[in-house]
């Protein structure tokens, strides 16, 4: 990730490219439920983040009824 790209634009990317989630479907409402993750991809989800962002989040830092802009609270929240 570079210094010009966002938290949100990094996770948004990471949906879309590594788990095939529609560009158009990411809304900051919608849960990770709701764009087809389930837990086994948020477990995959979380590591690829912390090791991107190289921040360290706990195994239920990231659960599958938060939304987008939630997860984008907690990874941001990871970094500081």
């Amino acid at each position: 990730m570079t210094i010009a790209t966002s938290v949100r634009d990094h996770f948004e990317h990471t949906l879309v490219h590594t788990f095939e989630v529609q560009a158009a479907a990411l809304r900051p409402g919608l849960t990770l439920d709701e764009l087809g993750l389930d837990s086994l991809a948020i477990v995959e989800l979380i590591d690829i983040m912390a090791a991107d962002l190289g921040v360290t989040l706990e195994d239920d830092a990231i659960r599958p009824g938060m939304t987008v802009d939630e997860v984008v609270d907690t990874l941001e929240s990871g970094q500081r």
